[in-house]
């Protein structure tokens, strides 16, 4: 399952995401928790069809690799100060 957000904005938390980067993609959103939180997911859920996640990881293991592979996309992409309405059937075009 996807991580929430809220659980990944302490300090201590079982993905070690940082989070100022937490805060700064809800900032994005303005605020918005339930939009930020959707396109974390979409985001999450397409990194897991990617290379970024090895082939043989499965479950958990998977799961950190893509949380872990997003954040990095989502803090090295030079981003908009904030984000306009995404939804799942939008297609994710990189630059």
């Amino acid at each position: 399952m996807i991580p929430h957000l809220k659980e990944l904005c302490y300090q201590q938390n079982e993905f070690e995401v940082d989070p100022v980067f937490v805060e700064q993609f809800v900032d994005r959103h303005i605020h918005d928790w339930r939009e930020a939180q959707s396109h974390w997911e979409i985001i999450v859920e397409r990194v897991l069809n990617t290379d970024a996640v090895r082939r043989d990881a499965s479950g958990d293991e998977a799961m950190h690799q893509a949380v872990s592979a997003a954040e990095i996309l989502l803090t090295t992409t030079s981003l908009p100060q904030t984000v306009p309405h995404l939804s799942a059937t939008d297609s994710f075009q990189g630059s």
